[in-house]
């Protein structure tokens, strides 16, 4: 199909390739049509009287008006009309043919009358044609030469003209520029209509200012300065970069150019310019000043972590020449060396990619359920014990159980220099509590002196250090691991008097799934309908027979303060479960998206949590805690086809989600608190990612109920 839209595209623009100075003379005698050609020609060689080029090239005749259709049709050549008309049919019937087909390439028409009565009616049709010229059969033949060479030079002009506006028009409809002009005040007179941006028609007589589409601070008016900068001064602005976050949380980057608008005199009368999204581009760039930065990491981290396990070392050497205790020493060496084995492995981890994926490459190789989560309490202790003198005591306030869908690779290197930091700042007696935060982050807390809050800031700058043999590398490579999978690390008091207290938020975990609980009653899904403003309606079908659901959804984005996209539901009364499968799916966009969610109800900013999976960033984990909170995502982008199923549950006001390879056995992914209140909607939701197509869900074998909890 694509094929023959594009023959049909070049066909019609093939006419640009051809000089239309053909000329043709159409009815009449065969003499009065030679007496024209010969007038239109003239001993001139194609010039008028005054010495000017006509800009014709050739002229043909045909005998009948009724033949002039037939005879146009391949033709790109022709750029004028001269029929010889006798009655007001044959003026029609000549336009007609000359205004067929594409509406660039409608000829003019020059009707000669015969001078007889009829003239005065033939008159009145061509004044009622467009683009139709009368002159009298006996007109002089320069003055014909003129009119029809005028006629040619306007037709090629118009037809040109039409081109370049549509070449411009599909630019800006088609390409990635967004093209603004304002006046002198800037304000919009015309805006191209993209996606994620303004309606064009509702920013016309409006500043940025007035917009207020963006959220970063001074951001508007900054664009408003850059307006009235340049009409005042005349000076354009080139390429200059700027951040925005759109009121729907998105942000990017843009490149943006202004010049100043002139009038035909010079004077300046507003500016134009354009904005190209150089996101993708930008944030290439950070990844390249995060890999310089990352270097400098490492070479700290291996330095900073090995130093402990090559203490223990020479310790044991030592006290096996003292004493004779090789045994007890040789214990000892082997555990450090074990220590500087995964310090060597966790190097590596730091090293590759600027935000390490949540799964490990063997884990997806492998695809064992078991190796989808970290039993986060068996690793905090891992870490103690090579970290703490045998004084210091670590209480765990994680329930057993307790999961993480992360590399150890990834969390070791922060658990392990969070408590080695509680061990060098609060002495050997430290005692030090793990446990989650009400959010689901993972907390360490000592109960040392504590940080001053005016030192919070300065404590993760690298260098800084209180110990003077310290090489203030530890809380650095705590903030960079941090900050590379976007999560958030907080600095707080342990308690009212003492200690200090780090919070880590982000990484999937789930602390609580042994629940007793029982399916009760089942939830029919009967409701389907779009939330949020979307662009094109969604609909949904059930084929009983097959137990598949087919669900077709819009929308821009489901994520920060954007809610749009198309959703099957039924209500329940919580605890409540959904699960199935997604065999088919078929995106429009990287982040087209469906899955299960159980939500508050049908409300944008209702409260949510949903599991699904992504066009090409594998599952998804989407939560939107209360009311007024940002939605936030996690991605596990390496993780497409290994676990079919999923599962989202809504227990004692937490949200689980699980994956499973075979519903035998359900791995929690992830486990976050979300504040829905009495009756709630379970689900299937599908958004396309883009307010200008649709994407395509099957979802199968289907299960949503409502559960029976038992005594915890």
């Amino acid at each position: 199909m694509w094929v023959e839209e594009y023959l049909s595209v070049t066909v019609r623009m093939s006419y640009l390739l051809a000089d239309p100075g053909t000329v043709l003379v159409v009815g009449g005698s065969g003499g009065a049509r030679d007496a024209v050609r010969t007038a239109i020609l003239g001993d001139e060689g194609g010039r008028d009287g005054n010495g000017a080029g006509t800009g014709v090239t050739a002229v043909e005749t045909i005998e009948a008006v009724a033949g002039l259709g037939e005879t146009l049709e391949p033709r790109d050549d022709v750029g004028c009309v001269v029929a010889l008309v006798e009655t007001p049919a044959d003026v029609e019937t000549a336009c007609a043919a000359a205004r067929a087909g594409d509406p660039s390439r409608r000829l003019p028409v020059i009707a000669l009358g015969d001078g007889s009565g009829s003239d005065e009616a033939v008159f009145v049709a061509v004044a009622r044609a467009e683009d139709c010229r009368y002159l009298p059969r006996d007109v002089e033949d320069a003055t014909l030469r003129s009119v029809v060479g005028g006629c040619v030079e306007r037709f090629e002009r118009r037809r040109r003209e039409e081109a370049e506006s549509s070449l411009f028009r599909t630019l800006l409809a088609e390409g990635e520029l967004v093209i603004f002009a304002k006046d002198e005040r800037g304000r919009h007179l015309y805006r191209t209509d993209k996606e994620d941006s303004p309606d064009p028609a509702s920013v016309v007589g409006k500043t940025d200012v007035d917009l207020g589409t963006v959220t970063l601070a001074d951001a508007d008016e900054r664009a408003l300065e850059d307006d009235l900068q340049v009409v005042e001064t005349g000076d354009p602005i080139y390429r200059e970069e700027r951040k925005y976050q759109f009121t729907g949380g998105n942000v990017h980057w843009t490149e943006q150019t202004r010049v100043p608008w002139r009038d035909s005199d010079g004077d300046i009368r507003g500016v134009v310019g354009y904005s190209l999204d150089v996101t993708r581009r930008k944030r290439y760039e950070d990844l390249l000043a995060e890999q310089a930065d990352r270097v400098d990491g490492v070479i700290g981290y291996v330095s900073h972590d090995l130093r402990t396990p090559l203490q223990i070392i020479h310790g044991a050497v030592d006290i096996a020449r003292q004493t004779d205790d090789i045994e007890a020493a040789l214990e000892k060496i082997e555990d450090a060396a074990d220590r500087i084995e995964a310090v060597v492995e966790d190097t590596n981890a730091i090293s590759t990619g600027y935000r390490a994926s949540p799964l490990s490459s063997n884990v997806l190789q492998s695809l064992q359920a078991d190796a989808l989560t970290t039993d986060l309490p068996s690793l905090v202790e891992d870490i103690w014990s090579v970290v703490a003198p045998d004084t210091a005591t670590l209480e765990l306030g994680l329930p057993e159980g307790t999961v993480v869908t992360v590399d150890p690779g990834t969390l070791r290197p922060i658990l392990e220099n969070l408590l080695t930091n509680a061990v060098d700042h609060a002495g050997p007696d430290v005692r030090v509590r793990v446990g989650a935060t009400p959010t689901n982050g993972i907390y360490v807390q000592d109960d040392g002196p504590g940080i001053p809050e005016s030192e919070r800031d300065e404590v993760t700058d690298l260098g800084d250090t209180t110990d003077p043999d310290g090489t203030g590398t530890g809380l650095d490579i705590v903030a960079q691991t941090v900050s590379r999978q976007g999560w958030e690390l907080r600095i707080a008091d342990a308690d009212a008097e003492t200690g200090a207290r780090f919070e880590v938020e982000g990484p999937p975990m789930v602390t609580r799934t042994e629940f007793e609980i029982e399916r009760a009653d089942a939830v029919e899904l009967t409701e389907s309908g779009d939330v949020g403003p979307v662009s094109i309606p969604g609909e949904a079908s059930y084929d009983a027979d097959a137990d598949e659901w087919t669900v077709v959804g819009n929308g821009s984005n489901v994520w920060g303060d954007t809610h749009e996209f198309h959703l099957v539901s039924g209500r329940a009364e919580p605890p409540v479960r959904i699960e199935g499968r997604i065999p088919e799916f078929e995106g429009v966009e990287s982040f087209s998206k469906a899955g299960f969610t159980v939500r508050d109800g049908r409300d944008e900013r209702d409260p949510f949590g949903y599991l699904g999976v992504t066009e090409t960033h594998g599952v998804e984990v989407l939560r939107r805690s209360g009311v007024d909170s940002h939605t936030d995502s996690e991605q596990f982008e390496a993780l497409l086809d290994g676990f079919p199923w999923y599962r989202v549950e809504y227990v004692n006001g937490l949200v689980t989600c699980y994956l499973s390879e075979s519903r035998e056995r359900w791995i929690p992914v992830d486990q976050k608190a979300v504040a829905l209140d009495g009756e709630v909607l379970v689900g299937l939701l599908v958004c396309s990612h883009s307010s200008d197509w649709t994407a395509e869900a099957t979802f199968a074998d289907v299960r949503a109920h409502e559960l029976d909890i038992g005594d915890e």
